[in-house]
């Protein structure tokens, strides 16, 4: 038991850690030109997906080819490729593509496969299962081209040998071989040979016509299975007597003409975007089997060699050790023409360079223009700019709309003649002044107009004061309006004041009725005493001194009263707690009277000096409270609550904090905001001044804030009001 547990872990360890991991399969050995080429291609694609890591298998089936080999090879990779899940297996050549086909479900059960340098390839040879995981890159020769090619260069041309060997990965283009060379049968003979021992192939070659070329498809080993290497073949290209084409990029540079070619670098970029298209996420449907065209390739020494020019080489194509440059060809007159005109070339670029710099510079200039005239134009204030002398230089459209007065008689024109009545005012306004200043202007048959006025110097190209900059605002709507808010907002403060001042006469009856019924008492029994025994002076003493106690209870009642509905003048610092006392006591009675009870708790011991209005502060809580009265009110008509008002005060070091909540109606979510708004009320015969005048009151006179939240049961409004300085 303890060992299957090891070995789960162990595999399921051994997935994760190939979890990224993409496998190249190679039907060759590492060192051939066409597998590294391949590889090459693959692994500069892999280096932009860095997470992912690369492994490289050889078959080497170039060297060994038996059926047995591939069946040891078989267990091999089952033993490998055990405990490894591939994201995705990249075949190269025909023999890995036609074993991984074969043993995928063995050895790559559900992983994508993507094969690339594949001749001859038949899509029936992917059964339906399989059609879900495989997608490529074929290796399709064009052997038309490349005879077609021969004929182009060599017009005289009698022979076409094509050299190949008897392996596969060779034998698998021959029957296209064959079908191409019968549409040349007219123009020259095609043979094609792959039973060479290369040991003796030069006696080959020395028998072939005159006229002949070499098309070179691949051989890596010979009719006697032995394995031929690179510099073998290097060598009987250089040394051929006659003109050799290939058909695979990688012998370019190593004696060939060239030939329309495959590139094994470009069959292994595809094959690897197509895997990684396949990882993130695109169908195996979407990818088709591509079969990228051929390109033209040369190598420029050998077409020397055989005194073919450049403009003969069809286009496009790429050329190695390609045409001497310009200065290589006509490097005397180069020379000469360097030292002849030096002078002359400077003074050109000199001149260029100066045209150039003042097209440019006028275009800005007049960029310029235009910008500062838009600009100018749109500021919704007048503008003018004068000389140290008083000589206005320039002004906007505004300004010339103020003064009713065209340009033309503005620029050029002494300050004073051009607005002679606020002209002095105008220059006793202080220069750079960080606030400005106000002045009036009175316009015949027009009402005056309000002016801001900000001054400024301005420099000319020395750096020195060459005059000053005017900006004249008109603010006399701005002043009307500020002038009708501060009336609005004392007729909202005085209407809400008295909105509230029969809730305060209510009140007051509360409080007197029982002072009034003592002092009836008293009375009466003032007249029963009398009748009973006439009165000494300490008898009636004690009439008058209880009858002056319940005066003076009522009188303090009365100057709560007007103390409360008296406006504060001026901010003060004032005690929050203090306040709120007071403000309880004028309504104490009327509070008690509907079976209602007010909880008040301080979190921060000590005195909260606030800075404000207090009287105003005082109508703001009264309002809310009186609010939260009538809530609990209306919903004692359809519910059985407690009827409890809480108050909560806290502080920090700049901020007071007071919340007033209560266990009535609540607020809907929709009206969190809008409460606050002028004749906005929730209540039948509410006028919706309340809670507008205590945000006006709050936010705008005192600088704090009042927001209203949402509880389960009922409501609450929070208040933040700053602390009075020194009060930390």
């Amino acid at each position: 038991m303890l060992n299957l547990k090891i070995i789960i872990i162990l595999f399921i360890y051994s997935s994760f850690l190939f979890s990224n991991e993409i496998l190249l399969l190679h039907s060759y050995n590492k060192g051939l030109k066409w597998s590294d080429g391949i590889s090459r291609g693959v692994e500069n694609i892999m280096q932009k997906h860095p997470q992912y890591e690369l492994t490289t298998e050889y078959m080497d089936s170039k060297k060994i080819e038996s059926e047995h080999y591939f069946e040891e090879l078989l267990d091999l990779y089952k033993k490998k490729f055990r405990n490894r899940r591939y994201k995705a297996v990249i075949v190269a050549d025909n023999y890995a593509y036609e074993f991984a086909l074969k043993y995928q479900h063995e050895l790559f059960p559900k992983t994508p496969i993507i094969f690339c340098g594949v001749e001859n390839f038949n899509p029936k040879d992917i059964n339906d299962t399989m059609k879900q995981y495989v997608t490529g890159v074929v290796e399709y020769k064009d052997i038309r081209k490349n005879l077609e090619l021969i004929y182009q260069l060599f017009p005289a041309i009698k022979m076409v040998y094509i050299i190949s060997d008897d392996a596969y990965s060779s034998l698998v283009i021959k029957d296209q071989i064959i079908d191409e060379s019968n549409n040349f049968q007219d123009k020259f003979r095609v043979v094609f040979d792959n039973q060479i021992d290369f040991d003796a192939i030069d006696a080959k070659i020395e028998k072939l016509p005159k006229h002949s070329a070499i098309l070179f498809t691949s051989f890596y080993r010979d009719m006697n299975d032995k394995y031929v290497p690179y510099y073998k073949l290097q060598a009987f290209f250089q040394r051929s007597p006659y003109p050799i084409f290939a058909l695979n990029h990688i012998h370019v540079g190593e004696g060939v003409i060239g030939g329309y070619m495959v590139n094994p670098y470009e069959q292994g970029m595809i094959a690897a975007k197509k895997a990684f298209e396949l990882i993130n996420g695109k169908k195996i449907s979407s990818l088709p089997v591509e079969i990228p065209k051929g390109t033209y390739f040369f190598d420029n020494n050998i077409l020397r060699k055989y005194a073919i020019s450049l403009n003969d080489i069809p286009t496009p194509a790429e050329v190695l050790n390609g045409v001497e440059s310009f200065y290589e060809k006509h490097r005397k007159f180069v020379e000469n023409a360097f030292a002849l005109m030096p002078l002359l070339l400077l003074l050109t670029t000199i001149l260029v360079l100066n045209i150039i710099k003042r097209i440019s510079l006028e275009k800005e200039l007049l960029r310029q223009n235009k910008l500062d005239y838009v600009l100018l134009n749109n500021i919704q204030s007048a503008i003018f700019w004068k000389a140290n002398d008083g000589i206005i230089l320039g002004c906007n459209d505004l300004l010339c709309h103020i003064l009713e007065r065209e340009k033309i008689d503005i620029i050029g024109k002494h300050v004073r003649d051009v607005m002679p009545t606020i002209c002095d005012a105008v220059q006793e306004v202080p220069l750079d002044c960080p606030t400005s200043a106000e002045i009036e202007m009175h316009i015949p048959y027009k009402d005056k107009i309000i002016f801001s006025v900000r001054r400024t110097y301005y420099k000319d190209e020395n750096n020195q004061e060459a005059g000053v900059v005017t900006i004249l605002t008109d603010i006399t709507e701005k002043k009307r309006i500020d002038t009708e808010h501060k009336r609005h907002e004392q007729f909202v403060i005085q209407r809400s004041k008295q909105s509230e001042v029969g809730e305060m006469i209510a009140s007051i009856a509360h409080q007197w009725k029982t002072p009034l019924v003592e002092i009836s008492a008293i009375a009466q029994e003032l007249i029963y005493k009398r009748r009973k025994k006439p009165l000494d002076e300490e008898d009636t003493q004690k009439f008058v001194d209880d009858i002056m106690t319940q005066v003076k209870y009522m009188s303090n009642t009365i100057d709560d009263f007007r103390q409360f509905i008296k406006p504060s003048s001026m901010q003060t610092a004032f005690d929050v707690r203090e306040a709120i006392d007071t403000l309880l006591t004028v309504v104490n009675h009327n509070v008690k009277y509907n079976y209602i009870t007010i909880h008040i708790v301080q979190k921060q011991q000590g005195i909260l000096l606030a800075f404000g209005y207090p009287n105003e502060f005082k109508q703001c809580v009264l309002n809310i409270i009186n609010n939260a009265k009538d809530s609990i009110v209306k919903r004692r008509e359809t519910h059985s609550i407690d009827g409890i008002i809480d108050i909560e005060l806290d502080s920090d070091e700049n901020n007071i904090y007071l919340s007033i909540s209560d266990d009535g109606c609540g607020i809907e979510k929709s009206k969190l905001e809008s409460i606050f708004d002028p004749f906005m009320s929730t209540k039948a015969n509410g006028d919706g001044f309340g809670l507008y005048m205590a945000r006006l009151i709050i936010e705008d006179k005192m600088g704090g804030k009042i927001i209203a939240k949402q509880k389960k049961s009922g409501a609450q409004i929070f208040i933040t009001i700053q602390k009075a300085k020194g009060d930390a």
